[in-house]
């Protein structure tokens, strides 16, 4: 009576019931540890990130990273950890209340994204033996330690899995997002 038309195609059939049991059996059966590093990789911004009274306007999301992220968030059960060295701190460029803030405001803007981090680890400290060879910096002494939790470490993805309360088992694979070869390794 509307003037509508119903045409039947060979494609496979995608029926509610197909759709809801992909969802149960399929997608819940791949959880990822979903692991990235924060400047150059989900920011695009990578040269001590905090350092101007602009960072917020001058924050630039790295788009590519995003698109990866909502993907697999989609397709698999993923629990998100940020893992970031932030020298800055120990360089005094910055404090760790600036970190912070700028993972506060990077948590709202992934929220549309529908990636949401379960857990922000970083490091402020420098190594003694990186500070010793580069006096010409002023580096703040109580960020200046003889072992720390900078990658190439894995000490901070192991304080995000402690603190969520899981352990690499718990997941069927782990996936690491990085701009450098600290984060390859």
């Amino acid at each position: 009576a509307g003037g509508g038309e119903t045409k039947f195609t060979n494609d496979p059939p995608s029926s509610t019931t197909a759709i809801i049991g992909y969802i149960k059996n399929e997608k819940n059966d791949i959880t990822l540890l979903v692991i990235a590093d924060r400047d150059g990789t989900i920011l695009s911004n990578d040269d001590f990130f905090g350092r101007t009274e602009t960072w917020k306007k001058d924050m630039e999301l790295n788009k590519p990273v995003f698109s990866i992220l909502s993907y697999l968030k989609t397709k698999y059960k993923c629990t998100f950890v940020v893992v970031t060295n932030q020298q800055g701190v120990a360089r005094g460029y910055f404090t760790e209340d600036r970190v912070k803030e700028i993972n506060a405001e990077l948590t709202e803007r992934l929220k549309p994204q529908g990636v949401v981090v379960k857990s922000w680890q970083y490091c402020p400290d420098v190594d003694q033996e990186y500070a010793n060879k580069h006096k010409e910096i002023q580096w703040k002494s109580k960020y200046n330690k003889k072992k720390t939790k900078r990658k190439p470490s894995t000490r901070m993805a192991e304080d995000a899995l402690k603190e969520l309360g899981k352990s690499q088992k718990d997941f069927t694979g782990t996936v690491v997002f990085g701009d450098r070869e600290d984060d390859k390794k």
